[in-house]
């Protein structure tokens, strides 16, 4: 029980109280003390009454929900893909006449448009009446074109005599022509003894001797000797040049 049911109660029990003290005073007719008596009932009973009204609370209104999401599903789109072509041809038809008026063809023409089919429009004040091809690739009206119209070129036709002759195909280089590269060559001989080169050298210089050979039978080529020569030279054997017998590489005294 809380604290307000609890007065009710108290302020109940008072006046039942009260009123069985009135009613013995007024039968022993003990005017002042009822008339105490009445008072003090009078105060019970607005005492009462003031804690049995129910204090009334607002409630709080409930936040709408936001609307969910609808997604257009597929005819939807088609709806709004057909009207959108509808708009593009009028802004089309009445580009080329103002006062245009056309219908479909066909009274299918939505399921031809969705399908890939050909479909024409019937014109009214076009100077007079006329059938048009409405031109769609991918939903997208690109033009709309009419059997009679032709297009007018100010270009002059050229003439069989006018027109150059085709030139004949140019002859792919053989390979006789084609240099060899015997720079590529002297790289990879290079790249794949210059190690055991050095060695070589180590060894003659601790034999005391001036220079070394390398014999023409360990070289390539003698037209790739020449750029060799250079690469030993790029590899720090600055000596080396081109004899009869082969590349001899001199040491620096």
């Amino acid at each position: 029980m809380n604290d307000k049911n609890k007065h009710r109660h108290m302020a109940c029990e008072a006046m039942m109280v009260l009123m069985q003290i009135a009613l013995l005073t007024f039968i022993i007719r003990l005017w002042p003390i009822l008339l105490l008596m009445i008072l003090g009932i009078f105060v019970a009973a607005l005492r009462l009454l003031f804690l049995s009204s129910k204090k009334i609370e607002p409630v709080k209104p409930i936040e709408a929900l936001p609307p969910s999401a609808v997604h257009p599903t597929e005819p939807d789109m088609e709806d709004m893909a057909y009207f959108v072509i509808q708009r593009r041809i009028t802004q089309i038809l009445q580009e080329k006449y103002p006062n245009v008026r056309w219908i479909w063809e066909n009274t299918c023409a939505k399921e031809d448009i969705i399908a890939g089919n050909p479909v024409y429009v019937l014109l009214n004040k076009a100077g007079g009446y006329r059938r048009g091809h409405v031109v769609i690739r991918n939903l997208h009206v690109f033009d709309v074109s009419f059997a009679d119209e032709k297009k007018e070129s100010n270009d002059p036709v050229p003439s069989p005599e006018d027109v150059p002759e085709p030139a004949p195909p140019a002859t792919p280089p053989s390979d006789d022509d084609i240099p060899e590269n015997y720079g590529l060559i002297a790289f990879q001989w290079v790249e794949a003894h210059v190690m055991e080169l050095n060695d070589r050298c180590n060894e003659a210089i601790g034999e005391g001797l001036t220079e070394y050979l390398i014999p023409a039978s360990e070289l390539p080529v003698s037209e790739s000797w020449e750029e060799i020569c250079k690469e030993l030279i790029r590899n720090d054997l600055h000596g080396a040049q081109c004899c009869d017998e082969g590349i001899i590489i001199e040491f620096e005294q």
